[in-house]
């Protein structure tokens, strides 16, 4: 019996069958893509970029790349106030986390962080070049991240 047993562990090894599965679930797996706006209430740079006559916030969020990214908003008070935990969405308190430990820097503001799979690989900061610098760089990397090249 312990014969027969090796034999179906090395002809399941042959076939490669754990390792194809493994390849099959990581290749169709998409990566986790977030974008994080840093914000204040006083902001008077956050307010234009969030501001309807600026149109700058709309057009991101009017963009297909939007609908492939995760989106949060971590805003306090003031601009000279430290964020805090309550200024963090539930779900990217980690990023809370971090700062505390002295791993990451909260952004300037308005500030935006680019994540994939909760590794930060761009921030952009600013209104002046929204539209030919951050806008069309936060596009560009969507579009590799999440398999639109």
């Amino acid at each position: 019996m312990k014969k027969w047993l090796g034999y179906i562990f090395v002809l399941i090894a042959a076939l490669g069958l754990p390792s194809s599965l493994v390849a099959q679930t990581q290749g169709s797996s998409t990566p986790e893509l977030l974008l994080v706006y840093w914000s204040a209430m006083d902001c008077p740079y956050c307010k234009h970029w969030e501001s309807e006559a600026s149109g700058m916030e709309s057009s991101l969020k009017n963009s297909e790349e939007f609908k492939k990214l995760t989106y949060r908003v971590v805003k306090n008070k003031s601009l000279t106030d430290p964020y805090v935990e309550e200024d963090f969405p539930p779900d990217i308190r980690w990023i809370k986390e971090r700062i505390d430990r002295g791993e990451e820097k909260p952004l300037g503001k308005p500030g935006w962080g680019f994540y994939v799979d909760r590794v930060r690989i761009a921030k952009f900061y600013g209104t002046k070049k929204w539209y030919e610098k951050n806008l069309p760089e936060i596009k560009r990397l969507v579009a590799k991240y999440s398999g639109g090249h």
